[in-house]
């Protein structure tokens, strides 16, 4: 993507020229702070093994967070971060007001931001209460609450150098949906026959920045965790995945020891 306009900022040619040297590394996240098994914000410790009891009991906190009796039966769709056409927000909107109507699923958005994307949102979740949440603000409890709540994330960005909020949702057992750019569509899997088949597949992944597209991607989710053992299966493989730091700063060691290796002058060793 940065070697080529827009991503490039103006420094395309210059990137196309030096591809063989350009390496991407993902960041790393604090996987003690986001951790279901020792999260101090969430009602109930889990792991693969009991994720199904700790998600259910997530989701009944939930609920009662945002006044609710008793949490709902549908799949729970999450979108956590800042209100921005960055981040898709448009998208999410739109899909807002094509799908709260049809029975299929809950909605849940927390985020701050834009305030034009604030009072829509406001607005579509006036007229389908009994299916959106919206709460407008940053809350670092509730942003972990719902990460063990949903059973789906939603990130439709229109760009995404490395995004993080995947990788959480993976350590929680939550499937994300999200659009092939930038670093998500090197941290997700599509969900194929393939992937299924050899324990790859982590997630759902659309291409166009369109309202249909990320539609689409969200039916093909719904359906796929009517499949119990498909999505069991789903929740296995991403909570077994490993995206800490330790991961990350192995690749920064090795493209530091190649470029050493590869350096066209002495270099002093000065360790």
């Amino acid at each position: 993507e940065i070697q080529a306009a827009p991503g490039g900022c103006g420094l395309e040619g210059v990137l196309q020229e030096r591809a063989s040297d350009l390496t991407g590394i993902v960041n790393g996240i604090d996987t003690e702070l986001w951790n279901p098994k020792a999260d101090e914000f969430i009602p109930c410790h889990y792991g693969i093994d009991n994720v199904r009891d700790g998600k259910y009991t997530a989701r009944v906190a939930l609920a009662a967070r945002l006044g609710h009796a008793a949490p709902d039966e549908r799949p729970l769709l999450a979108f956590v971060g800042r209100l921005a056409e960055q981040k898709g927000v448009s998208l999410v909107i739109d899909l807002l007001h094509r799908m709260a109507g049809s029975g299929m699923a809950r909605f849940v958005v927390l985020g701050a931001g834009d305030p034009q994307f604030q009072e829509s949102l406001k607005i579509v979740s006036s007229q389908y209460p009994e299916a959106i949440d919206v709460v407008i603000g940053f809350d670092e409890v509730l942003a972990h609450l719902i990460q063990a709540a949903a059973d789906i994330l939603l990130m439709p960005s229109q760009y995404e150098p490395c995004g993080l909020a995947q990788l959480y949702a993976f350590r929680y057992g939550t499937i994300p949906i999200v659009r092939a750019t930038g670093g998500l569509v090197d941290t997700v899997v599509n969900v194929s026959d393939q992937t299924c088949a050899d324990g790859t597949a982590s997630g759902f992944v659309f291409d166009a920045f369109e309202p249909a597209a990320l539609e689409a991607a969200v039916r093909r989710a719904i359906d796929a965790h009517g499949n119990t053992k498909l999505w069991q299966d789903l929740i296995r493989g991403v909570m077994q995945q490993d995206w800490s730091w330790d991961v990350s700063a192995r690749k920064y060691q090795e493209v530091f020891s190649q470029a050493r290796a590869n350096a066209p002058v002495d270099v002093v060793d000065v360790r």
